[in-house]
């Protein structure tokens, strides 16, 4: 019995309870990386937005491919193909086309038509994505293949398809770069070559 009595007061004795300093520590730890986050939110968000962006345009183009690939017929006649236009001069910086190639030139005649208003042979514009209502913050600083250019046109042509980038005079690969518009150095890339490969980088 007096064993049963010793061992009970050692068990009570054994339990610790937590003292305030340990509550304090544990408390600024906390805090320390909640203000670490806050601060850091702002930036984490944009980053964000530029991968969305990004991911975006890298989706578009394999659409574009998709549709030559399937053969997809659109308002207003025989698609000759499809394509992803760039023009950082006329459509600014924030803004890029998909397009049908209606006159079977392998590039955008850049007449701003929307599919089914078309006239024969025309080129028309399926859709406009615009990065300053989807991802404000981010532009399209630049497109870089062995000549920098302002604009640039990938043209998916049935049935294969066959890949064309115009303004490419040499090589076979071709760079859009998205950029935080605060930050040009925070940059990712979208690269398409003429074997119809789309990475990002």
């Amino acid at each position: 019995r007096t064993l049963i009595k010793n061992l009970k007061f050692k068990i009570e004795n054994s339990v610790k309870g937590i003292t305030i300093v340990e509550i304090l520590v544990v408390i600024f730890i906390i805090a320390l990386f909640s203000s670490i986050l806050l601060i850091n939110f702002p930036k984490i968000i944009r980053k964000f937005a530029l991968n969305r962006a990004v991911y975006k345009m890298s989706q578009d183009s394999r659409r574009a491919q998709d549709m030559a690939l399937s053969g997809q017929r659109t308002e207003g006649g025989d698609v000759k193909g499809y394509g992803v236009y760039i023009n950082l001069n006329s459509l600014g910086n924030k803004k890029y086309i998909i397009y049908a190639d209606m006159g079977d030139d392998q590039k955008y005649d850049a007449s701003g038509v929307i599919c089914g208003r078309q006239s024969p042979n025309q080129d028309c514009v399926i859709e406009t994505i615009n990065l300053s209502q989807a991802e404000s913050g981010v532009i399209i600083s630049g497109i870089t293949n062995p000549n920098n250019v302002q604009q640039i046109d990938i043209n998916f042509k049935p049935p294969n398809p066959t890949v064309t980038i115009t303004s490419l005079s040499s090589g076979s690969r071709a760079q859009i770069i998205f950029a935080l518009e605060s930050d040009l150095l925070t940059y990712r890339t979208v690269s398409v070559n003429t074997a119809g490969l789309i990475e990002i980088k």
